[in-house]
């Protein structure tokens, strides 16, 4: 296993950070793995309680990983060292999940293009992977939260540019937040679920305009479930 370095001590929590983005990527952790404990990683790094969980925290704001109290902290996302870490402030309120959505609209409708125009092979078998583990979630329970959020970015991966996955990522975060309570109670989300088989494949077919097009259709139904929520 790859190993940790101590830190420099100037720009410490930078440097924090840093190691752990390169820790993640030097060992090929993915969505759902378990990081090293708190203190596993303050005596790797030679820094302290504080300087640990503030990086932790930044890079929880990027999405990117998960703190589950009681449970520890877990990779959200992969990122990758040198990668721009620009973390967006949204907040989890209805006006603006509906201010981001113009903004989603625009990224991920392009994503889903270059998908169908980039995305190898292994790149579409991915994203029907994660399609059917959706399905098979969503049919057992009535919600797969975390499932559409893996489908969705093996889509981004798909696009081959590591910057729609770091961005769009961080703008859904909120989203699933969000929606994580609603569909407890309620069918949210149930009106744009077969529109994801449908966006597959379209970006297996190999068609562009396609993809952009259903993902558009998508969002707005993801926007229309915003708004009639009270």
């Amino acid at each position: 296993m790859h190993e940790l370095q101590p830190v420099p001590a100037k720009s410490k929590l930078e440097a924090v950070v840093d190691r752990l983005v390169d820790f993640i990527s030097s060992n090929r952790y993915s969505a759902g793995d378990r990081l090293p404990s708190e203190r596993e990683l303050m005596d790797a790094l030679g820094v302290g309680r504080s300087s640990v969980r503030e990086a932790v925290r930044k890079l929880e704001a990027l999405n990117a990983l998960e703190i589950r109290h009681g449970a520890g902290t877990f990779v959200r996302r992969t990122i990758q060292p040198g990668e721009i870490l620009v973390p967006l402030a949204i907040r989890e309120e209805r006006g603006a999940l509906l201010l981001a959505l113009d903004l989603r609209r625009a990224l991920e409708s392009e994503a889903a293009a270059l998908a169908a125009l980039r995305g190898s092979d292994a790149d579409i078998a991915n994203i029907e992977e994660k399609l059917l583990a959706m399905e098979a979630v969503h049919q057992a329970k009535g919600a797969a939260l975390e499932e559409d959020e893996a489908f969705h970015r093996s889509i981004y991966e798909a696009a081959q540019n590591p910057l729609f996955e770091q961005i769009i990522s961080n703008m859904r975060g909120p989203f699933l937040k969000f929606f994580s309570n609603a569909v407890k109670s309620t069918r949210i989300g149930e009106s744009s679920f077969p529109l994801h088989r449908e966006l597959y494949q379209a970006i297996a077919d190999r068609d562009p305009e396609r993809s952009r097009a259903k993902t558009v259709e998508l969002l707005d139904l993801v926007e229309q479930d915003l708004r009639m929520m009270d």
